[in-house]
């Protein structure tokens, strides 16, 4: 009777959150097991796969729904999280959405512990970053400190320093940049020099030496680094593949 009442409790848990995150229209939701399997997903994963129904990918994992580069990823993330019990916190990442075109999402992956603070499962929650209008940056009053950021991508740029040209705290600062972009400061910091990055690399012949400088990256190790961890692929391959694709 108890592990009846328990699956009932799991099932209405699952249904639940998927009723939650169904009602976020732009949050990707998933649960899985400790295979990392899916046991539940919301609407935005069933259309971000382009499959027909939830049922759909049941019992799957990313190496069945996902392309081989991204399913590497997304396999190496949960197998950190089951393996370690570590939650993986605010990966900035760049996907082909289900219209083929790129958009960015701040992905977060939680362990689900038992009793014994063992991993059986994790939760798996992406957000789809939106570029907000400039009525949106004014009304927050970040507007300055954006174009300021933008203007100066390849220069030092430090959250305390963004928040006293803007007369606010750094906490203040990253409050009101997460209300309009969902990121902090360093996270906005960041998504704007791999943007720019990607720019210089499929409309300029520049180096990559001179593309890690001119967005800001100390070198070019630690520009593929960051383009690496975004992208799931190295700027060298990103731009030969994109360059081939550009009419």
């Amino acid at each position: 009777m108890n592990v009846e009442r328990e699956t009932m409790k799991e099932t209405l848990d699952h249904r639940l959150m998927e009723s939650l995150f169904d009602a976020l229209g732009d949050v990707v939701f998933c649960l899985k097991d400790e295979k990392a399997r899916y046991r539940s997903v919301n609407q935005a994963l069933v259309d971000r796969v382009n499959a027909t129904d939830k049922s759909d990918l049941i019992g799957k994992t990313a190496a069945d729904l996902f392309p081989e580069d991204l399913a590497e990823i997304y396999t190496r993330q949960d197998r950190h999280v089951l393996d370690t019990g570590e939650p993986i916190l605010d990966q900035l990442e760049q996907v082909t959405n289900s219209d083929g075109n790129l958009g960015w999402y701040l992905a977060n992956k939680f362990p689900i512990l038992d009793e014994q603070n063992r991993p059986v499962g994790l939760v798996g929650i992406s957000q789809d970053l939106h570029s907000p209008t400039d009525r949106d940056l004014e009304m927050a009053n970040v507007k300055s400190v954006v174009d300021f950021i933008q203007s100066n991508l390849d220069t030092p740029l430090r959250t305390e320093s963004l928040a006293a040209r803007a007369s606010m705290s750094s906490d203040q600062l990253d409050r009101r940049m997460k209300r309009v972009f969902r990121l902090s400061t360093k996270k906005y910091i960041m998504k704007s020099r791999l943007e720019r990055a990607t720019r210089l690399l499929v409309h300029s012949e520049r180096s990559l030496v001179e593309i890690a400088s001119l967005c800001g990256f100390a070198d070019q190790s630690a520009f593929t680094r960051h383009f690496r961890s975004a992208l799931q692929i190295t700027p060298a391959i990103y731009r030969k593949e994109r360059q081939n694709e550009a009419p």
